[in-house]
């Protein structure tokens, strides 16, 4: 699967907050700058992650990895 940097860095950050928050979605604001809407939904589209209501963020909107997005983080190193 061939993703530009952008995507890289974004499942690549993705992947470690989920990791850090056990499995909950994380709050976009987590993952730092330059990790806009199109970036998001594109790596929702590929099947790399997904959205739903965050536990920590007070039931806001968050993402986490799904296990092909796993799978594809860990071959980005």
């Amino acid at each position: 699967m061939d993703l530009n940097g952008r995507q890289i860095r974004a499942l690549q950050k993705i992947v470690f907050e989920s990791a850090f928050l056990e499995g909950d979605f994380a709050h976009k604001g987590k993952f730092g700058g330059n990790i806009g809407d199109v970036t998001i939904n594109s790596l929702i589209d590929l099947g790399l992650i997904e959205s739903g209501p965050s536990d920590r963020h007070h039931g806001s909107v968050g993402y986490r990895p799904t296990d092909l997005g796993k799978e594809v983080e860990e071959k980005t190193w």
